[in-house]
């Protein structure tokens, strides 16, 4: 999969020192954007990376794990339910990497604002993984996955469109290499960002909220301009946040 992909991973914060922040009781969410029909760019990330970093468990849809075959199939990544009652108690249960999260923010939604021309990230009205960040102590580490919506195609239209977004899953159909569901061979880019460095903040303020939201916003919009350039596909392509 690596190879087919030509993938490759620029990394501000190492995998030893994210170890080493959850080891010391530093626990954080790993903050993925943009969502894509499949998340090839996340899925070589968890083969090139160390046992213990796949302990990490990925937020997703409660729909999605009651799906049979695909709950199977990507339980190995270690799914969990996205609610905020379940977010909250990884953080305050797990112990070590155990107690930090992949959350892919822009969720089912931004998988159909995707086009070959520009990338857009659902993002303004997304501010609910920064309340519970500061209310748990817990930091954020922007991550950007290149690639993500260029190997596959989605059909944005539609009755299967339209139930996708009501049960926040793809259903719908998709297609890549000769309209056929295989993805194309464009290359993959993962991009991880410096935690954030959010304080604990038992009782943050809308204030509070706004300001560290802006600094995410922020911070995956200058992860995106400054390695845009790494990949052929993107080297035109702007960034809207919506």
């Amino acid at each position: 999969m690596l190879d087919y992909f030509d993938y490759e991973e620029v990394l501000e914060i190492s995998n030893e020192e994210c170890i080493k922040m959850a080891n010391e009781g530093r626990k954080f969410i790993i903050a993925f954007q943009p969502h894509g029909v499949v998340s090839f760019c996340s899925l070589c990330s968890w083969v090139s990376a160390p046992p213990e970093l796949r302990c990490v468990q990925t937020a997703v849809a409660s729909v999605l794990l009651k799906v049979p075959i695909l709950k199977n199939v990507m339980g190995i990544y270690g799914l969990t339910d996205a609610s905020s009652k379940n977010i909250c108690r990884i953080f305050q249960t797990g112990q070590g990497i155990k107690g930090c999260l992949v959350l892919y923010v822009g969720g089912i939604a931004e998988l159909f604002k995707t086009c070959k021309d520009e990338e857009r990230l659902f993002i303004k009205s997304r501010k609910g993984f920064i309340k519970i960040a500061l209310r748990q102590g817990v930091d954020v580490i922007p991550v950007y996955l290149f690639g993500n919506t260029s190997v596959l195609s989605v059909l944005k239209t539609g009755l299967l469109a339209s139930l996708s977004r009501r049960m926040q899953v793809s259903v719908t159909y998709f297609w890549g290499k000769w309209f056929l569901p295989i993805p194309r061979d464009d290359k993959l880019l993962y991009v991880r960002g410096k935690p954030l460095g959010l304080p604990h903040i038992p009782e943050p303020t809308d204030g509070d909220v706004d300001h560290w939201h802006a600094k995410y916003v922020e911070e995956v919009t200058r992860l995106y301009n400054e390695n845009k350039e790494k990949l052929p596909a993107y080297k035109h392509k702007k960034l809207f946040i919506d």
